[in-house]
């Protein structure tokens, strides 16, 4: 068990965190920020940015697929693949 002394002023900002975040207690915020503390001084990323490292690279793909689809309807489009496609020679 730990225990800590709060200034009234921190007791009041750090209840109203918990409600803002959906967290039941004072001590559920301080066990969620002292893994994220360590985390972030292991070597390991915090969760928040691990999720944001994650988007960015989702983003990054959507762009890539989309790229490489429309460079397929491109090729689809040229003359001779219409022609192949529709049994008629060029």
């Amino acid at each position: 068990m730990v225990s800590f002394r709060l200034s009234y002023e921190e007791y009041e900002l750090y209840r109203q965190a918990c409600a803002a975040v959906e967290v039941h207690s004072l001590s559920e915020l301080a066990r969620v920020a002292m893994q994220q503390f360590i985390q972030g001084h292991n070597g390991t990323m915090p969760v928040d940015d691990q999720l944001r490292d994650l988007r960015e690279r989702v983003q990054s793909l959507s762009h890539e697929v989309e790229r490489i689809a429309q460079r397929v309807e491109c090729h689809d489009v040229a003359p001779g693949v219409r022609s192949a496609a529709n049994g008629s020679s060029s």
